[in-house]
């Protein structure tokens, strides 16, 4: 019958040939039949007349890496990445570059005066994209703002030179801690299919005068060598402090050379794409928040529901289960972060190691550990969404922290209960 339907199609198509809509009919069905040869070829007429659907860019992706046709596969990738999707972008990348077998991993490192790598900083560019948006469960609305304001950029660099906006710049994500702030970043350049760099706090701060000032501006010279990259600035308020804070000034020279290394003086930042992190945006320089440095700052709340059942799914692979009813378990933990949600399976699981060594079986995790270790576990963002609270009510003038007073008003925040 397929056959006969798919014969139909082509007899339709002879009789009305600007038809995009048959002809992508035709491609699904022989894909569909496993007839990959002839699936393809009317991918590529679609592809070359311009006429296939964005939505459609994929599936004629995949149809061609299944066939060993890797480049036609990245003219496909690059197509559906140029027309603003999302999922799947990332992924056929990656699937296209494991099947050439490719692993892009660079580790520059800073030599001292004297040519000595033991004490250097280290500078780990990750080419792999082992992480996209797909892999992160919830923050949709953060997930389109990131891909709107930071990937795009850099898939369409002709619609940005048309209109003088040059690929780059700063966004700082701000939350609770454990919500995903650096897996978001990862992720990012992942889209980017961009090296990333998380640039660790530890080895850029020193205690000797202008060693952590040093540190940092090394940083941004390797990555200036290897643009384009990624670089995320975890902990940003340990680097880049308020200075009118400080009591004395000995941190002031550091912050000079965060601002003297984003505005790319003496040098060129083209290519570099900085992300910065911090639980704390009230405590970072002001300075740091400027047009052309962190001027975008984006809020990542606590998962939602949704996202929790998710993380809930993650951590629960792998082991042995029973009855858990994770929607019903994310509906118990409001305001719990994906750390909370971590450290609540590894309690069940616990209670369940301690009743094997007592029974000598193998007890599967059921819902009842699962409620046993919520007995009296107090989500970790409560302190930082009280002090968000003072600062939404007292020091929002700019109306900067917007994001989080509509949080702290929502049915979600509303629904933990002491």
């Amino acid at each position: 019958m397929s056959t006969d339907r798919i014969e139909a199609l082509r007899a339709a198509i002879a009789a009305a040939p600007e038809t995009p809509g048959l002809r992508l009919l035709l491609a699904e069905m022989l894909r569909d039949a496993g007839r990959l040869e002839e699936a393809a070829t009317e991918y590529d007429a679609l592809l070359v007349a311009g006429l296939i659907p964005p939505e459609a860019l994929l599936d004629g992706g995949r149809v061609s890496l299944e066939l060993g046709r890797f480049e036609q596969a990245s003219v496909y990738a690059d197509g559906a990445a140029e027309a603003g999707i999302v999922d799947g972008v990332a992924e056929l990348r990656r699937a296209i570059d494991e099947k050439l077998g490719l692993d892009g991993t660079l580790r520059l490192v800073r030599r001292g005066p004297e040519g000595d790598e033991d004490d250097a900083p280290l500078l780990e560019l990750d080419a792999g994209e082992a992480v996209t948006f797909a892999d992160i469960g919830g923050l949709d609305e953060i997930k389109k703002t990131v891909n709107r304001t930071i990937v795009l950029p850099y898939q369409r660099p002709d619609l940005y030179e048309r209109y003088g906006r040059r690929a780059g710049g700063g966004i700082m994500l701000f939350g609770p801690p454990g919500c995903g702030k650096t897996m978001l970043a990862r992720a990012t350049a992942g889209e980017c299919r961009l090296p990333f760099s998380n640039v660790r706090i530890e080895e850029i701060l020193d205690p000797y005068f202008g060693i952590s000032e040093r540190n940092l501006h090394d940083v941004f010279v390797q990555a200036r060598q290897f643009a384009p990259c990624v670089l995320f600035l975890d902990e940003l308020d340990a680097i880049g402090f308020a200075r009118r804070k400080h009591s004395g000034g000995a941190g002031r020279p550091l912050v000079d050379q965060v601002l003297q290394e984003l505005d790319a003086i003496g040098a060129d930042n083209e290519g570099i794409l900085v992300l910065a992190a911090t639980n704390a945006p009230w405590d970072i320089d002001e300075a740091l928040k400027r047009p052309g440095r962190f001027d975008r700052l984006v809020f990542v709340p606590p998962p939602d529901a949704g996202a929790r059942a998710e993380i809930l799914r993650l951590h629960l692979r792998g082991r042995p289960v029973d009855g858990i009813d994770l929607k019903a378990t994310a509906r118990k933990t409001p305001l719990f972060s994906g750390a909370d949600l971590r450290a609540v399976v590894e309690r069940a699981v616990d209670r369940v190691i301690d009743e094997a060594l007592d029974s000598g079986g193998d007890p599967p995790l059921t819902q009842r550990h699962i409620d046993a270790a919520l007995h009296g576990f107090r989500p970790s963002t409560l302190e930082w969404l009280a002090t968000a609270r003072n600062y939404v009510e007292f020091a929002n003038q700019g109306g900067r922290y917007d994001e989080v007073s509509r949080f702290l008003v929502s049915k979600e925040a509303r629904a933990w209960k002491d």
